[in-house]
């Protein structure tokens, strides 16, 4: 065990710390800021020894777990081997594995098909009408992905439009021959087209390929990435969009659930899947590409000024037309009025704020532009089905 990290105690002096393994990768930023959400739970809980191995992702899980004597282990690399291993000797477990969907372990993990929705959503919602998809074959969490964008994306992604090869095969290849491969794939699409990949580097790869065909982005091609490792995002050129997966809180969750199953609780029925925190959008998707121009000029208005109170009437005079041509335009090449779409915009920065602040309903109202506290919360539950209270208790993390 190469390193070895205490929590603070919350319990009663003397007592024995439960000891815990976390199995869980330090390579990459998911696996980071899934320690940085046990993290959380240790400083308001307590009450464990962690044993923490710098890992690289699919790194197996070392062979001194076999034989250790401790009360639980919160694994990202389980196998159908070790969760075998596992249940023969009892072990409470967390499964945070995406490859392996039907281990019989409690498990916690990302939304997949969700994260694809909302990458689908994001793409159309910038006036895209043609989607294509790229991820790596035999990688489960990236088909989901792909099923989510899919079930979104509806007609406008043919299955001609869909690139995948094993990620592996990256790897043991030169680059330049995966790059020329995505290229010829990339001259097969309708331009301007919307493109989702499964995760940051594959999105990299289409913003190498599209540079190495001299096309533009986002002008011509969007590129939407997942996990939103922000210096990696920032390196691409240009910078790039990605969905933002809430890995913190998978890490939150999965101490929640193996304190309770250390605690002698039933292990839960179904996996505890959370939903992404949102889309954070930079250069690559920063653009508008409806039909009709005023619209797209209009979308942009509105995203700059929803949160400072905007009407319908500021954005017809921005653009000099009448709000009856305003109105029917957007139901033509948006699918809803102007108004919904100011709305649209201050319920998500709302969202935002709900799970990023400790702010009051009264200080969120204010700051994205809605006149009461109260007709922010009947607004919010149109949008997402939840009053923000309760939105707040299921989808945030505690301190």
């Amino acid at each position: 065990m190469s390193q070895v990290k205490r929590s603070k105690s919350a319990g009663r002096a003397g007592a024995r710390r439960r000891q815990v393994a976390l199995i869980v990768e330090t390579s990459v930023v998911y696996g980071r800021q899934i320690l940085r959400g046990i993290a959380r739970y240790l400083r308001r809980h307590g009450g464990w020894s962690v044993f923490l191995d710098e890992r690289e992702l699919r790194a197996p899980p070392p062979d001194w777990l076999r034989r250790w004597k401790g009360d639980g282990v919160i694994c990202r690399s389980t196998t159908p081997e070790w969760a075998e291993v596992f249940r023969q000797r009892g072990l409470p477990v967390v499964d945070l594995n995406d490859q392996h969907l039907e281990l019989g372990l409690p498990r916690v993990a990302s939304d997949m098909v969700a994260i694809g929705r909302l990458g689908a959503r994001h793409l159309l919602e910038r006036g895209f009408r043609q989607l294509a998809y790229c991820g790596f074959l035999g990688e489960t969490w990236s088909l989901q992905r792909r099923q989510g964008f899919t079930e979104v994306a509806g007609p406008a992604l043919k299955r001609e439009w869909i690139f995948e090869t094993r990620w592996l095969s990256v790897r043991e290849r030169p680059y330049e021959e995966e790059r020329q491969r995505l290229a010829c794939w990339l001259q097969t699409l309708p331009l301007p087209i919307g493109i989702m990949a499964c995760n940051d580097v594959r999105a990299q790869h289409v913003l190498d390929a599209c540079r190495q065909l001299g096309w533009s982005v986002p002008r011509q091609v969007a590129v939407l990435g997942v996990d939103n490792a922000e210096t990696f995002c920032e390196l691409c050129e240009p910078p790039l969009s990605s969905v933002v997966p809430d890995a913190e809180r998978v890490g939150y969750e999965a101490a929640a659930m193996l304190d309770r199953l250390m605690a002698g609780a039933a292990a839960p029925a179904a996996p505890l899947l959370l939903p992404p925190r949102g889309v954070i959008t930079r250069q690559s998707t920063e653009v508008y590409a409806f039909a009709e121009p005023l619209v797209s000029r209009a979308m942009e208005f509105i995203r700059q000024h929803a949160c400072r109170g905007l009407r319908v009437e500021e954005v017809v005079r921005h653009l000099k037309c009448s709000r009856s041509w305003l109105e029917s335009a957007f139901r033509r090449h948006v699918g809803h009025s102007p108004q919904r779409e100011i709305r649209a915009v201050q319920m998500q920065r709302a969202r935002e704020l709900l799970l990023a602040t400790d702010w009051k309903l009264p200080q969120i109202a204010q700051a994205v532009g809605v006149e009461q506290a109260a007709y922010l919360v009947c607004l919010f539950r149109k949008f997402y089905g939840l009053p923000p209270a309760r939105y707040r208790r299921q989808y945030g993390v505690a301190d």
